[in-house]
């Protein structure tokens, strides 16, 4: 089958012989550029036509994503497995192997706990038994042993969610729920009366229950994200859920504290940061709104991708968002008589708490604290979206790019709070797993950043042999990893400064127990300032060179009006290349799209190899 699509190329083959040279004499490279089942030009006119291909080559994949070659290493090894394609049967089998891990391990260690349930729970009850006006009721001055006073409210989405589910299973029907009149006038007794009914009717373990499908939610936008990014329906897909499952990072919403929304929230914000992948900002959009209704650190991840959407996509991905969020509040704000909007706005996460942050030091109160841990990050955020736009231009939007700049975004988060839980590097510890497995390998970097952040913040304290053992196993795993290496010739010096940290913070010794907990703002120094690294490296070492991108952002460099892409065709298949792939065009205009400095510099390089 001839490569050339082009009528005069495909009749002339000194078409390369004038071009060629330009690339190095590399020809692959021009005959991935311009690949394509041979059109017939006689049928009509030379109308460029995006093909439809099912992303099924594990080499290509690599190409099209930045992927990285293996290093030699045991994970390097195994992430070359990790490429090669699965038949849909054993995607599924993943999925639910995943979903089993998780399950299993959060009921082995004790089950979603209740500390901060309290937060979800009241407005659960007053949606699933059809009393949404007491949904967000006013704090009351009673503490009560079962759950107490809530100090706050979480976002609408999971509470409504949660409610609608809650009711359809009869959570806590064998008792009556209390009257509108047991709640009072403007729901002034709703607390104290949901309070002694959850205590009768056994309704508290039940509804914590309902956390558990909060994993979907993630699930779900991991494996969206993935086959937007050319790393699904192959080995990394079951690996990266398998290995979310396993590692505390997913579990700790429910484990620490009951926060199943901040496990959706980040669910829905990955969902649309793979529909921007594909080209569907709208559904990009809807998705980021609900993804704020669920919890508002979902703006960090709207306010980049806002940034680098192409200009004629901006207003729809806004419009999308604001029908979403509209759709959601504007309904609780007027039935709940306005008591909904503290908890829209700021959520839960603005009330006072441990603190210990380098932010909490500052003694920041009022507007200046909320201008600081709220607003300062999306700032930042968007600040970062800019530069990266201004320097890669649209390969921004390729997958590795992408997903580094939403992680860097989100940790900022982490740099300004004022408190530090251990649910909080979630959504980090995630986009870092998905980034790699995106990237084609694991770093050990990240490997040992993980395991010092549960270490640091520990998910199972009810497990007292588990805390107390596991720093000295996993010091003793890593020495033997730094010695095999020094006897290979080589010294990871992360693992080096792992362990020393390590051995500050938690090894005991036969003189004196160094264990005195360190300051929660030196551990965010040392986890943050790390953690920001790891997200920001993939994004600044990527290289806005055009022969560094995949062949088909070169051909999407071309002008808008040179090419119809297949993402406004409503018959797209979820598996399929949208951004990157193989088209047919023609191969002067091609040449055309091409930059012309790359030309200029190429055409330099020729002419002064042959003067030597």
């Amino acid at each position: 089958m001839p490569i050339l699509s082009c009528r005069s190329c495909h009749a002339d083959p000194g078409c390369w012989a004038s071009v060629g040279p330009m690339f190095g004499g590399h020809r692959g490279f021009w005959e991935r550029l311009v690949r394509t089942p041979v059109i017939d030009s006689s049928s009509g006119p030379r109308s460029p036509i995006v093909k439809r291909v099912v992303r099924r080559d594990s080499t290509r994949l690599g190409r099209a994503s930045g992927a990285g070659t293996s290093d030699g290493s045991l994970l390097g090894n195994l992430a070359d497995r990790f490429g090669r394609p699965l038949a849909f049967g054993w995607c599924v089998v993943g999925w639910v192997v995943a979903s089993l891990v998780f399950i299993g391990l959060v009921a082995l260690f004790g089950g979603p706990s209740q500390v901060d349930a309290l937060e979800s729970m009241y407005s659960t009850w007053a949606v699933a038994n059809g009393h949404v006006a007491c949904a967000y009721p006013p704090g009351a001055p009673y503490h009560f042993a079962n759950i107490g006073t809530p100090v706050g409210f979480i976002a609408p989405l999971w509470p409504v969610l949660s409610g609608g589910i809650a009711g359809l299973v009869g959570v806590g029907h064998g008792v009556p729920f209390p009257s509108q009149a047991a709640l009072g006038s403007h729901c002034s007794t709703a607390l104290a009366a949901m309070t002694h009914w959850s205590a009768e009717s056994k309704a508290v373990n039940p509804t914590v229950r309902l956390g558990y499908l909060s994993w979907f939610a993630l699930m779900a936008g991991v494996v969206a994200l993935l086959r937007a990014s050319g790393r699904g329906r192959c080995g990394w897909e079951p690996a990266t859920l398998i290995l979310l499952a396993a590692t505390p990072f997913a579990a700790m919403p429910l484990l620490d504290d009951f926060h199943p929304q901040d496990l959706m929230a980040m669910g829905l914000a990955l969902g649309g940061v793979a529909c921007a992948r594909r080209g569907r900002w709208v559904w990009a959009g809807l998705l980021l709104g609900l993804a704020v209704t669920a919890q508002q650190y979902a703006l960090l991840v709207f306010a980049p991708l806002f940034i680098v959407a192409p200009p004629s996509r901006r207003i729809r991905f806004a419009s999308g968002a604001l029908v979403a969020g509209a759709f959601v509040v504007l309904p609780l704000t007027v039935i709940t008589s306005g008591h909904a909007l503290r908890a829209i706005v700021l959520g839960s996460g603005n009330t006072p708490s441990l603190g210990g942050t380098v932010v909490w030091e500052l003694h920041l109160k009022g507007v200046p604290l909320v201008a600081t841990s709220r607003i300062l990050p999306i700032v930042f955020a968007t600040a970062l979206a800019y530069w990266a736009m201004r320097r890669l231009g649209r390969s921004v939007l390729e997958p590795v790019p992408l997903i580094s700049l939403i992680a860097t975004s989100l940790s900022f988060r982490l740099v300004f709070e004022q408190n530090l839980f251990g649910y909080y590097f979630m959504a980090l510890a995630v986009l870092l797993i998905v980034l790699d497995a995106v990237n084609g390998r694991i770093r050990g970097q990240l490997v040992a950043w993980l395991s010092l952040v549960v270490l640091a913040f520990d998910p199972v304290p009810r497990i007292h042999l588990l805390s107390e053992y596991s720093p000295s196993v996993l010091m003793v795993i890593v020495c033997f990893s730094i010695l095999w290496g020094i006897q290979h010739g080589r010294v990871h010096w992360y693992l080096v400064a792992w362990v020393g940290v390590v051995a500050v913070a938690f090894a005991s010794y036969p003189i004196g127990n160094f264990r005195y907990p360190l300051p929660t703002w030196l551990w965010q120094v040392v986890l943050v300032g790390t953690g920001v690294t790891l997200a920001v490296k993939p994004l600044l070492s990527w290289k806005p060179d055009v022969l560094d991108q995949s062949p088909m952002n070169l051909a999407l460099g071309a002008s808008n009006s040179s090419l119809r892409s297949r993402d406004d065709s409503p018959s797209a298949e979820p598996d399929e290349i949208r951004t990157t792939g193989w088209i047919s065009l023609p191969t002067h205009d091609l040449l055309h799209a091409l930059p012309s400095k790359l030309l200029r510099r190429k055409s330099h390089e020729m002419s002064v190899n042959s003067d030597h």
